[in-house]
């Protein structure tokens, strides 16, 4: 019979993340609260640019569409933030990183499992959040999901936290041969939202650009769980795009594997 201590350890892992999500709820309340505000701002914008006719139509968007991919990827975005990557580096110069790497539990399982528990309460909170935006949304604008919608929406939005985990990590991983890479984490950070629809739709980038893009691991991020949840991925593209969603996590799966070990036999020369 397998053991069950793995299971044990790396629950733990989940459970600390889960109590660090609710010691830190003022962290939900503030993320909340600056969903809002881009929310706000973005529906001024298409208000001007639509000049109040709600049929015309924009990079594919009529004005309640557009609104509803709004406040959808604003709401996403906020529940896949990641915040990691700062403990890592911290880790990384301080040299606390030795503490782990002679505990019984690997690093990457502490940081993920741990990332998922704080999840946990931060998209229980903003999940509510975003049900009451679609019911709001459906009465207002007549915006519609379906039952299959909602459930491929979880999958994706779970898909989009691994991705974004691993986006982060392999950018965190750094650390290693770079001194101080706080800016690099907001940069990134700015670029991958822009590239994965948080700000604008990709659409709004041209034809071009949103092809090239769509190709990315980032837009699985927030547009691809948007458009799920909005039903605007056609049954014909919704397996390829899981699948292709599934390559690129295997990729940097595989990348922060390679960068890791890399990054520690350095560590582990520079510390001796």
């Amino acid at each position: 019979m397998p053991s069950l201590a793995p299971a044990r350890k790396y629950g733990k892992c989940l459970s600390l993340g889960v109590k660090a999500g609710i010691e830190y709820r003022v962290n939900i309340l503030f993320s909340i609260a600056g969903a809002i505000s881009p929310v706000v701002i973005q529906t001024a914008l298409w208000l001007v640019l639509y000049a109040g006719d709600p049929g015309a139509i924009m990079f594919g968007f009529t004005f309640p569409q557009m609104v509803a991919y709004t406040v959808i990827a604003q709401l996403v975005t906020r529940i896949v933030r990641t915040g990691f990557e700062y403990d890592v580096n911290y880790d990384i110069k301080s040299g606390g990183l030795d503490r782990y790497l002679v505990k019984p539990i690997g690093y990457f399982g502490f940081r993920i499992f741990s990332f998922l528990g704080d999840k946990l309460v931060q998209g229980a909170a903003i999940g509510a959040l975003l049900a009451v935006s679609v019911v709001v949304m459906s009465t207002a604008l007549g915006f519609a999901t379906t039952a299959a919608s909602v459930l491929l929406f979880v999958l994706a939005l779970f898909l989009a936290l691994a991705m974004n985990f691993l986006l982060f990590w392999c950018v965190s991983l750094s650390g290693f041969w770079l001194t101080e890479i706080g800016f690099l984490f907001e940069a990134v950070r700015i670029v991958i939202v822009a590239a994965s629809g948080g700000i604008l739709p990709l659409a709004v980038f041209g034809p071009d650009a949103e092809r090239a893009l769509k190709l990315m691991p980032f837009r699985f991020t927030i547009q691809f769980p948007t458009e799920v949840l909005s039903g605007r991925v056609p049954p014909s593209e919704m397996l390829p795009s899981f699948a292709l969603c599934a390559l690129w996590l295997i990729a940097l799966a595989a990348l922060g594997r390679v960068v890791w070990g890399r990054g520690i036999r350095r560590f582990a020369a520079v510390g001796s």
